[in-house]
Order: structure tokens, then sequence, then C-alpha cells
């Protein structure tokens, strides 16, 4: 066989690497027309073979023996190569809690009715005399209210007669009262504790003869309406002031 058929048989040499590892390369093949008429190619062993003629053939035009030899390598992974990757991260913030009821500057707000008028004439007759004309009503209107947070909302009178005059003047119990009882109906926009949802019109009503009353809620907002009716009384009324107050509270929980 001449050289130059074997070399021509193995001209095409294809080159190819491994994602992962790292490959030390020394591989050759060898044949000829002599005692080593082989043509044959290997790993480490053949690759030093043709490794050392391809020097002989370096330096002797004469050789018999034809040879070609790769060699080189690559260097592996840093690290462990995987078919996917990511990463997570959290992110946070912490919102104050805040309950709100907006009432001006200041979160006592008095509210005058001024005279509270009664049959005052001679000529009313004794069953109406001194008796209260009409009811007396307020609704007392806030654009602001609510919490952010789980919350009760709490509507109490500071006595549970209502308003109360403090006469010292004495009166006869049985065609007079010290005191004017009220109601109170708060309206508002609100929903239940642990429910997210689109909340719902909601009254709370404290009753004339209720001191309290309170309703737990979700996180809300909106405006609130406080309907305060003081109806006309079963006895006559007595000269001077008759006043109490009354507390909406919105507290977190």
């Amino acid at each position: 066989m001449k050289i130059a058929t074997l070399l021509a048989g193995v001209a095409a040499v294809a080159l190819t690497a491994s994602a992962a590892s790292a490959d030390t390369i020394n591989r050759g093949q060898f044949g000829g027309n002599g005692p080593l008429a082989v043509n044959v190619q290997g790993g480490t062993f053949l690759g030093d073979i043709a490794a050392g003629l391809n020097r002989i053939n370096a330096q002797s035009s004469g050789s018999p023996i034809s040879a070609w030899h790769a060699f080189g390598g690559s260097q592996g992974d840093n690290g462990t190569a995987a078919n996917n990757d990511g990463a997570t991260f959290t992110l946070k913030g912490v919102v104050s809690t805040d309950c709100a009821y907006y009432s001006g500057s200041s979160n006592s707000q008095t509210i005058d009715f001024g005279t509270i008028g009664i049959f005052a004439s001679d000529n009313t007759g004794p069953a109406a005399a001194f008796d209260m004309t009409a009811p007396a009503n307020v609704t007392i209107d806030s654009n602001l209210a609510g919490c952010n947070t789980s919350n009760t909302v709490t509507l109490s009178k500071s006595d549970i007669r209502g308003l109360v005059n403090n006469s010292a003047a004495g009166y006869d119990t049985n065609v007079f009262q010290a005191n004017l009882p009220f109601s109170v109906t708060a309206n508002y926009t609100a929903g239940a504790v642990g429910v997210a949802g689109a909340a719902s019109p909601t009254s709370l009503v404290l009753t004339a003869a209720s001191n309290s009353v309170s309703a737990q809620h979700g996180a809300w907002k909106s405006a609130m309406a406080l309907n305060v009716n003081i109806p006309v009384p079963s006895k006559s009324l007595l000269a001077g002031s008759y006043q109490g107050d009354l507390t909406v509270n919105i507290a977190a929980f």
C-alpha cells in the first residue's frame, strides 16, 4: 500500500467535545508496507506509538511507516453543571396599622342644637305646657372612616340616659324629666372579618336604651354618616342645658 493512499483514507477528522468532562487528547494511527503493515487507531497506547513514529518521520524522510497523531486537551468545568438554574428573591416591606375617622382639626367637636323648643305660651293648656315641640335630629357626615386591618367599630354614650340636665332646682318626676334619650345609626361600607371580597353597606344602631354597640370588620374605608335622633319625651323639659357625648371609635385588633 502506498503511503499517500493510506493518508488519504484518514484525512477526515471529526472534532467533538463533551459538555462536562475534561480529556487529554492522545490518539493516532499508523501503517505501512513493512513489518508494521497495520492500519489501526486507538487511545493512549497507540497514540504514543503514533507520536513516536511522527517524531521519527520528522527526522527521516525515508521511514517506511506512515502515521498521524493528535494531541492536546481541554479544561473541564469549574463547578457543577445543571440543565436549569435560577434564584428566589423574597421582597418584603411593612405597612403601619392605621384607623381613621375624620372629624376636622379636633377629635372633640360640639354639636349645638341651640334652643330645644317647648310649648312656652300660657294658652297651651296643662297637657302640653313645657313639652318638647318636635324631635331633634342631626346627621354627622365624614367622608373618611375605616381601618387597614381587622377592627372594631363602636358607638357609645357618656351616659345611658342620653342628654342630661344637671339642674339643681329639683322637679316633679311625675311630669318632668332631666334627660333626653337619643338613638344613633351609623351607615358605612364594610365587610366581615376574614372575608376578602366587595364590602356591603352596613348599619350599626345604638338604641335609645343602650349605652354602647359595636361591630367587627375586616379592613375597610368609606364615608360614614351618624344619624342622631332625639324623640319627643313623654314628660316635660326642665329649664337649663341638656348635654351628653356620643363617641365613635374605630380600633384595630
